[in-house]
């Protein structure tokens, strides 16, 4: 374990997006794919799934949803009303069919939540994908951000730390790497059955997503472990 952390604190980390960008249930990238792809039925079907990280009353309701596809009466299953399922709900009890209506009653912040995290996902399986093939190796074509903050490419012969290396999250207005990495963007929007045009641009669709720009490696400025004891399931652990 020592050895471990060590190694963490030497080379760092995969800066892999968390479970906190895919939610609860671990599905708001299959809800930011069909909104971007405007499928809005499939993304109100997906919402709608029951999951074990819904609330009892909640699973309840999209249980009984599920089964009837009476909003109405699913509704009278919930206590709080005002959490997201229950503003699909709400919405689809007023026009069942209007399931483009039903995600527009979210937030736009939540809307974007969704989109950001099917650009999330894709980063992490790109990413994953570099590390398979070619470990820490830095490479010519390789991104790395300017002082200006902008991108640049990686010439032939130049040294940088595998740290200082960027890979874009798929949107309109990014720059892909000039090497064997770019190829992996489109090998794994068209596994999980996307594609570049479903970010679109300014004025193409209602939801128009960017990129940005994500180190691939995080490395702890200061780092330290501390393992402490513990004698059995009755004992408090002390921070």
């Amino acid at each position: 374990a020592v050895v471990s952390t060590q190694s963490t604190g030497d080379k760092g980390f995969i800066n892999y997006f968390g479970l906190q960008r895919f939610g609860n249930c671990g599905n708001t990238h299959t809800v930011g794919k069909a909104i971007l792809q405007q499928d809005y039925a499939s993304a109100v079907r997906t919402i709608l799934t029951p999951s074990t990280g819904q609330k009892p009353d909640v699973k309840a309701a999209v249980e009984q949803y599920n089964a009837t596809e009476d909003p109405a009466e699913a509704l009278k299953l919930m206590k709080y009303k005002n959490c997201i399922e229950g503003l699909v709900l709400s919405s689809l009890a007023r026009d069942s069919r209007n399931f483009k209506q039903a995600i527009k009653t979210l937030h736009y912040k939540q809307q974007t939540l969704y989109t950001h995290a099917f650009q999330s996902y894709v980063w992490n399986r790109v990413v994953s994908r570099r590390v398979q093939q070619f470990g820490s190796a830095v490479l010519p074509g390789d991104l790395v951000m300017t002082s200006e903050g902008t991108v640049r490419e990686l010439r032939e012969g130049e040294v940088a730390g595998v740290e200082e290396v960027v890979m874009p999250l798929p949107g309109y207005d990014i720059v892909l790497p000039s090497n064997d990495c770019k190829q992996f963007y489109s090998e794994v929007l068209a596994e999980v059955g996307g594609s570049f045009e479903d970010f679109c641009g300014p004025g193409g669709k209602e939801f128009n997503t960017s990129g940005a720009y994500r180190n691939i490696i995080f490395k702890p400025l200061s780092f330290e472990t501390k393992i402490p004891r513990w004698f059995g399931i009755r004992t408090r652990m002390k921070s």
